[in-house]
């Protein structure tokens, strides 16, 4: 929820932005458990930095990024020379993104490769797949290393996930992108169903802002011809039931 009272949803409208979208929340919460000092919140980290090891595994990420960021790049160019256009903040972009290109093009071996031929972490990551398999009379080195200061375990960990920087610099510079090229507007779904139809536009992702005090929750699908938004409410055992009432929302749609 946003200082406005509204909270976002942000819906995928292709396969390759829902991957970045799970490696930004991934990306998110390591950084959120490795900042605190706890060491419940550090053994956490490690499970995240284990679930980015896998998600960056793609053989194919590194190119998918280089080729969004190229046609991003392009769509950037077509705006020099406007007169209604900032040159000097498009003259920044474009060099983030060229920097930004570079840093992903010399990434050498697959992203987090060193997480995954760690023997330690990977005997950690195991044991993390018994329920309990990591109390400390089963691992009392993992016991020991939580025990440390927590400058030392926070060290480790930003170390470990050094290999992913590039990555998640790319991820985060690709969204923030897609996110400025959105158009936003106020709309009003009847009978909880909301139809837009494409017209040719390839949009590549959905943001939705709804009332936080409310309990109405939208669910999205979109092909190249259509979005349509089913607006639900949970029962008090959080299944989703379809409503029939009118429903207003502010929709944003980029790419």
């Amino acid at each position: 929820m946003d200082s406005t009272g509204l909270i976002l949803y942000e819906f995928p409208c292709n396969e390759k932005i829902r991957m970045y979208l799970r490696l930004e929340t991934l990306f998110q919460r390591f950084e959120w458990f490795c900042s605190e000092e706890s060491p419940y919140a550090h053994h956490a980290a490690l499970s995240a930095l284990f679930d980015l090891a896998d998600a960056t595994a793609r053989s194919d990420l590194r190119n998918e990024l280089l080729q969004e960021l190229a046609r991003q790049r392009q769509t950037l160019l077509r705006l020099r020379g406007r007169n209604d256009v900032n040159q000097t903040a498009l003259k920044e972009a474009l060099d983030e993104i060229a920097a930004t290109v570079s840093d992903t093009s010399r990434i050498v071996g697959r992203s987090g490769q060193t997480i995954r031929e760690n023997e330690w972490l990977q005997l950690v990551r195991t044991r993390q797949s018994i329920p309990g398999g990591t109390c400390e009379f089963d691992m009392p080195m993992l016991h020991w290393w939580l025990s440390m200061p927590p400058a030392h375990r926070q060290a480790e960990l930003q170390s470990w996930a050094a290999s992913l920087e590039t990555t998640k610099r790319a991820v985060k510079l690709v969204l923030r992108h897609i996110r400025a090229s959105m158009a936003e507007k106020a709309c009003h779904a009847d009978h909880g169903m909301y139809q837009l139809p494409m017209s040719g536009k390839a949009y590549t992702l959905a943001r939705i802002w709804m009332d936080a005090n409310d309990t109405l929750i939208p669910e999205v699908s979109a092909n190249k011809y259509m979005l349509w938004i089913r607006f639900s409410r949970p029962d008090e055992r959080r299944r989703l039931h379809a409503v029939q009432e009118s429903v207003d929302f502010k929709l944003g749609l980029c790419g």
